[in-house]
């Protein structure tokens, strides 16, 4: 029944944060407690309005779990998927409100052969946007803030024989043939750019509004326009040291 569906979903997101009290009670209990928690926290105004849009939205994610050919998927409200048959996901995917992903395989005139790979429990905050016409790959366990941007391509190329300014952008030929990997265990903040041809080694962070245009070292943190290294993790000291 999709509204008891609906109800566990809620449980699910009150369960995300520790609740003190609840973790010495059995499972039908814990969930009734964290639904009770969740409209003593939040008003009864967004307790009904987040019950209300659950069944469409589980519904969504089941269909969008079968085509992945995973049996877990969380994707809020507002989201905009293309190009599913051109992207693999993991198990336990979770995206916030307003996800734009999208594998583009035709612009204009354009044809692309593109591939988007996401790893397993992977994490994407509200107003996320990924898009590829070529080749991303995200890692397994990754963390992403809200608004962060990953794209593979440009309108345009912007180099020694780039696109005439003069001609609108959106008449401008995609960049096509660069990638973007962000590794394992990666973290990136709120408003985070990845630029097209980077890769963001194991355990990297990029701090918020960091715009990344080069490689990422391993266990490397990075801030800033452009990024620059400003910590990297000392294994033997546990701790991360100033560059």
């Amino acid at each position: 029944m999709p509204t008891c569906r609906a109800l566990l979903e809620l449980a699910v997101e009150a369960n995300q944060l520790p609740c003190k009290g609840l973790h010495g009670l059995a499972a039908g209990e814990r969930t009734i407690a964290a639904i009770q928690l969740f409209f003593e926290e939040n008003g009864s105004y967004i307790g009904i309005s987040a019950v209300a849009g659950r069944p469409l939205q589980v519904f969504r994610n089941w269909m969008i779990a079968r085509k992945m050919g995973v049996r877990n998927v969380r994707i809020g409200p507002r989201s905009y998927l293309r190009g599913l048959a051109f992207i693999s996901m993991g198990e336990d995917f979770s995206a916030g409100e307003g996800l734009w992903l999208e594998a583009v395989s035709r612009y204009g005139d354009q044809s692309f052969h593109p591939r988007l790979v996401i790893g397993r429990h992977v994490r994407l905050s509200h107003w996320c946007h990924i898009t590829c016409n070529h080749a991303v790959t995200i890692g397994d366990h990754v963390l992403m803030g809200s608004k962060v941007f990953i794209g593979d391509h440009n309108h345009g190329s912007y180099g020694a024989s780039g696109s005439d300014p003069a001609m609108p952008p959106a008449l401008r030929p995609l960049e096509q043939g660069r990638s973007v990997t962000i590794g394992p265990n990666v973290w990136l903040g709120d408003g985070v750019v990845v630029c097209p041809d980077v890769t963001m080694g194991e355990g990297s962070v990029a701090g918020a509004n960091a715009v990344v245009t080069t490689d990422v070292a391993p266990f490397t943190m990075v801030a800033g326009v452009p990024a620059r290294a400003i910590r990297r993790y000392d294994p033997r000291a546990q701790s991360w040291v100033k560059i």
